[in-house]
Formats: C-alpha cells, structure tokens, sequence
C-alpha cells in the first residue's frame, strides 16, 4: 500500500462519519462518504452505499482500486468479467444445456440470423446476505435483485492500493448510461480547496489568461468554457461515449447507428442513471443445476461443484492457457461471514466473530483489503485490542454499542455510541473496546491488509497475559499477587460475557 499524506493521522478526535450525498437512479441510489474526511484519508479509501429496489440492475463498471462489497441486506445476482479468461456458459440447446469454456463459432458473413451464434459469457455468481464479493482493480463488475426485498451493498475502494496508478479518488468507469460519476464532486472540491490555498504568483498558470482550447465531447466539439457548466453539475457518460461512432461501428462490426448511440449513452434519459429497472426481470444464464427446495443452498453447492471443475480444467489444460486461468480466472471471488454462518470465533454468552482473509478467500491476495464480521450480545465486552498491520473501517449494521478509541499518547480519541449507518475508521495500532447496549450489535469491519492480525490487551493470550509477572509487577508498581490477578483473571480471548466481569482489582 502506498503511504498516506504527511500528518493525515494526527487526530485529536475521531468522528463516525455518515453518506452525505445520494444519487438518484431509475431503480435505486447510491450513497458517499466523503473520501476528503481526514479518517479517510488516513486509511486510504473511500465508502460507498448502493441501493438496488426489485428488479434493479447496476450496470456494468470497472474502478482505478480494488473493492470489497459487503451485501447487507438481500440476495441475487453478480458478475466479474475477468480481461483474458475464457467464456464459461453457453445458451443451451434445445435437447439440453451447454456449460462450457471453449469459445463459440462466430458468425460468418452473410450468414442467415436464424444460425447466428448464442449467447456465451463469463461465469455468474449468486449473492445473498453476508456475503463479501471481492473486486480486483480494473475488473468489470454488474449487480442485479431479482427479489422484492431491496439490496442493501457497503463498498469499501482501497485507494491507497499498489494497484492505483491514478490519484487518490475513486473512479468509475461506467461501461453503459450517462451516469453521474459517484465522487466527482469531492474531487472538484478537494481541486478548489487547494486552488484557495496556494498563494498567488503572477507566474502560477490560474493568473495566466486561458486560450480556448477545442475538446473532443461525446455530442461535438465544446470549449473548455461551455463544458464547465457541465462538470458543476456532474454529468457523465460512460466509457464508450467520448468514441466516435465510426471507430464503435468498426470495433464492434455493426452497421446499425442506434446501436451505437445506444452503446454511447445518446438516447438516455437523466433519470436512469446508474441502476436500471429490467421490465419484466432479467434471465440470467446459469449452469445445470439439481433441483432443491431451498434454492440459496442448491447455488452454494453448485457453484462449489463449479470451481473445482474449473480447476480440474485449468490443471489439465497445460500448454493451453496462459497461466491466467489457473489463479484468477478460477479464483472465487466471494464468501458468506454473515451471521449465519459458522464463526472463526464463539462465545455463547458473549458473541461472534467471523473474518474472510487471503487464507480462506484466496483472491484477496491479489487485492489487498480483507474483512470481518461481528456480533456482540447485550452488555458483553469486545476486549481492548488494535490492527498490528492495518486500518480498521468500521460499519455499524445493527443494534446499539459504546466504542472507545485510544490513540499512541494515550489520550481517547472517540468514546460514543455509534450510530446506525455511521462508519468510525480506527488507525492502524490505536486500541479500540465496545461494549454492546442491545440483543445484538451487528457490524463489519474492513481491514487494509489481506491478512490482518489482532492484538487483543487484555484476556487469555493477550499482551498482558504474554508478559512474565515480574515484568507486569514492575511495569505498574503492583505487587506478584495483583499482577497474576491482571494476567489470569479473564479467562476469555476476545469477547467477555456480562456475568463474568472481574471484580476491579486494587490499584
């Protein structure tokens, strides 16, 4: 990761910070946080919120930073298109279905329609609730609802990732609308904050007089004056729109102009923005599949099933490929650290833990971040404990907790519930506790590291529990007995049910 500014981790407070900017879409919006806030630009990302109503499609786009989607609420459909990795499903024939890699026959010149090729196109995956869906850097990606219950998607963007060439906002490279980019508008505000704050100079090119230079736009020719307007209010098209239609008709060897303006945005309405409503839903193809009662669990197993063929494949195709489609082409991108799964740590008293990591998701060590899911019950303790290699992006999905937060000069830097929505980024070595005030206290946390790793402070394993009882006993003027007090007295690792809180020892 590249390292963050100057002193963009110097705080005196910390602030869980909120959306503040919604954009409207046919069918949903998308939230942001402000990528300018110091807590983020400190850890180096940037936050998003997208909302999908029923039958809601996000079209397809690629980003300058690796993401990881976290699906709060709701479940359908998702695609990675990965540049170099072969097609997986081909529409079926009409004695059966096909879902192979090789590459369809293209159609021949003046070949009858009724003979044109199928469909065929890389693999799609199911979502449901819980899951962490992760995005590489440059990948395509689309996300679809075909139920009634809204998707709800946290995105974290790891822009301070190796894999960024560009600046230190997010970009989307929208491959279809005229969609309004997500953090344009920070980033002129971010341009205009430092533009304040240069001192002037009769040589600086803001005092110089400007020529009006002609831009290339996606309806013409306009100056940079003319278009400014135009960027105030963040409008913009998508990646094919600054082509013009001769070089689309030739790349895509179609003949047919509404295509084109179709592909460039020409005929799109404000309104729909980045998220389309699909009348009448979206078919989506997908591999044969045994027929269950429970639909969510017959696509868990079967694209289990998938995967290890894929990689069976990709073992026995020496000589073919080339080298790709043995790790990221077969790589799953997504795995399930709900609350309904089994958890990498339990307490039945007290609360869970869940992570997914470059150890059980193994694409993220192409990416970088990681995450963690957590569920703290009424009045149990999540022990002092801090990232020793990583940012920690908090993200309250439920219930009610007390967070405090304590920086390198001891000072406590957040001491407040954290509200519902609200997103508290703890910098890499600050300790941080919570103590839940409801039934559950529900949240995810992303991580800047692919395998990040906890220090708890207190409890079984701990620093504390690590250090011989003279070093204790001396560190804190206590005596032997006080300090194996310190050492022993918490049984538990991370989380320390209500009733099993230690009586204050004697300072």
């Amino acid at each position: 990761r590249q390292q963050p500014e100057e002193n963009a981790c110097q705080f005196q407070r910390l602030n869980a910070q909120r959306p503040d900017n919604r954009i409207e879409s046919e069918g949903g919006y998308i939230e942001t946080w402000n990528p300018n806030n110091q807590e983020f630009e400190c850890a180096g990302v940037a936050l998003s919120r997208l909302v999908l109503r029923r039958n809601a499609l996000r079209r397809p786009f690629y980003s300058n930073a690796p993401q990881e989607i976290f699906i709060q609420q709701g479940r359908g459909y998702f695609g990675l298109i990965f540049p170099g990795c072969p097609r997986h499903y081909e529409e079926p024939h009409t004695q059966g279905r096909r879902s192979q890699s090789q590459r369809p026959p293209r159609r021949l010149q003046g070949e009858d329609q009724s003979q044109q090729q199928r469909d065929s196109h890389q693999k799609v995956h199911r979502f449901d609730e819980g899951d962490l869906i992760a995005v590489p850097t440059g990948v395509a990606f689309w996300l679809y609802n075909d139920h009634d219950t809204d998707v709800v998607a946290v995105s974290l963007t790891d822009t301070n990732n190796n894999d960024n060439q560009l600046d230190q906002f997010p970009r989307r490279f929208n491959l279809a609308g005229n969609t309004e980019q997500e953090f344009l508008r920070y980033q002129q505000q971010s341009r205009q904050s430092r533009r304040r704050s240069l001192p002037y100079s009769p040589y600086s090119p803001q005092s110089q007089p400007r020529q009006e230079e002609r831009e290339f736009s996606p309806r013409g020719q306009h100056s940079r004056r003319e278009r400014a307007g135009q960027e105030e209010e963040n409008e913009g098209g998508n990646i094919f729109s600054g082509f013009t239609p001769e070089f689309l008709e030739q790349a895509f060897q179609v003949d047919d102009r509404q295509i084109v303006q179709n592909l460039r945005g020409e005929t799109e309405s404000e309104e729909e923005g980045a998220i389309v409503t699909v009348r009448g839903g979206l078919r989506i193809l997908s591999p044969d599949r045994k027929r269950r009662a429970d639909e969510e669990e017959e696509y868990d197993e079967d694209e289990y099933e998938y995967d290890e063929e894929d990689r069976r494949r990709g073992r026995g195709s020496r000589g073919r490929g080339n080298g790709i489609e043995e790790t990221i082409c077969t790589a799953s991108a997504k795995k399930n650290i709900g609350r309904n799964r089994s958890p990498d740590i339990y307490n039945p008293q007290a609360g869970s833990l869940k992570t997914a990591n470059d150890l059980n998701l193994l694409i993220l060590r192409w990416l970088g971040p990681s995450a963690e899911y957590g569920n703290l019950y009424r009045n149990a303790l999540f022990v002092a404990h801090y990232n020793t290699n990583a940012h920690s992006i908090i993200y309250r999905l439920r219930g009610r907790a007390h967070v405090q937060v304590v920086d390198s000069n001891g000072n406590r830097v957040y001491d407040e519930e954290l509200q519902e929505g609200h997103v508290l980024v703890v910098p890499q070595n600050f300790a941080v506790a919570g103590k839940s005030q409801s039934e559950n206290f529900e949240y995810v946390a992303f991580k800047t590291d692919s395998r990040p790793s906890i220090a708890n402070l207190a409890g079984e394993n701990s620093v504390i529990d690590n250090l011989p009882e003279e070093v204790v006993a001396n560190s804190y003027g206590l005596q032997r007995e006080q300090a194996r007090q310190l050492k022993n007295n918490n049984p538990f690792k991370f989380f320390v049910p209500p009733s099993q809180q230690s009586p204050r020892a004697v300072a």
